[in-house]
């Protein structure tokens, strides 16, 4: 840390950061991890900055981060759906599930017999929910494909309609404006 940071400090942590079109596609929760930081200054409460990581945070608090990196290794570039964001597990399976480098449902669903063998009993079970919740995932997607395009459609038709009603309120008042011309042209 250079001398024009003193009073200065910050922390470095990894967030799930949710992918909304890889959500959307799939009908569940997609994360990502994102570096983020935190820099706050010592002795003052109220002024801290929260974002995500910058190439100058990671040089100007070059060693904070380092550690961070140190200690940050095994759930790097993770996409999916956390463990966390599912309902299905308990706070302690998570922890679990954690402490052998298993941090979502797709990792979870992956497991080979010998690493299942590894966590012990229940594993089984686990990656069978973990298959099924996705498959479910999977298809839901395509039916909430199917209901965005049947409202899109929808609105479609409720606009071609409004459309066809003006129209027909056009040609109604073109024939009266005829019909009253017409009668106009008989009488004299």
């Amino acid at each position: 840390m250079s001398d024009s940071n003193t009073g200065i400090y910050a922390s470095f942590s990894l967030e799930p950061v949710e992918q909304t079109f890889l959500t959307e596609k799939e009908g569940r929760p997609i994360f990502a991890d994102k570096e983020f930081v935190r820099i706050f200054i010592s002795g003052d409460k109220h002024t801290e900055v929260y974002r995500e990581v910058t190439d100058n945070d990671k040089q100007r608090f070059f060693d904070a981060y380092k550690r961070f990196k140190e200690g940050a290794a095994a759930r790097e570039q993770l996409t999916g759906t956390p463990l966390a964001q599912w309902p299905y597990l308990k706070p302690s399976q998570i922890k679990e599930l954690e402490a052998v480098n298993i941090y979502t449902v797709e990792q979870l669903a992956a497991l080979s017999d010998t690493v299942k063998q590894k966590i012990g009993m229940g594993a089984n079970e686990l990656v069978a929910a973990a298959r099924a919740y996705l498959a479910t995932a999977e298809n839901s997607s395509a039916a909430s494909a199917f209901a965005a395009e049947n409202e899109r459609l929808k609105d479609e038709v409720t606009r071609l309609q409004e459309q066809m009603r003006e129209m027909a309120l056009r040609f109604e008042a073109i024939d009266r404006e005829g019909e009253g011309k017409g009668r106009g042209r008989q009488a004299a």
